[in-house]
């Protein structure tokens, strides 16, 4: 029996970052494999969000970024692409859920 992709794990297999801190950096990832997570057990095929639209990002610094997430493979719920973008700050990351 296959597991529901809600209760799969999310993995970051690559990250191409621009102007973006360390810090900051591992706080989008965290808010990139939420939103894996969560878009992976709708029909949708991609998703846009502010990361106002998340609880806590005020507090932890992620404000005033966009996340575009789509799936890599049309049709495939595992395996997704996630672009946070702000001003000159850009974060590229493909991910799965195994």
């Amino acid at each position: 029996m296959s597991k529901s992709m809600q209760f799969k794990t999310p993995v970051i297999d690559d990250v191409l970052s621009s102007n973006v801190d360390a810090m900051l950096q591992e706080r989008l990832l965290d808010l990139f494999k939420y939103a894996m997570r969560s878009v992976a057990v709708t029909l949708a095929r991609a998703a846009q969000f502010e990361t106002s639209d998340f609880a806590n990002t005020a507090v932890s610094g992620c404000n005033g970024f966009t996340l575009a997430i789509r799936q890599i493979f049309p049709g495939k719920r595992g395996a997704w692409l996630g672009v946070f973008e702000s001003g000159e700050q850009q974060l590229e990351v493909v991910g799965h859920l195994e």
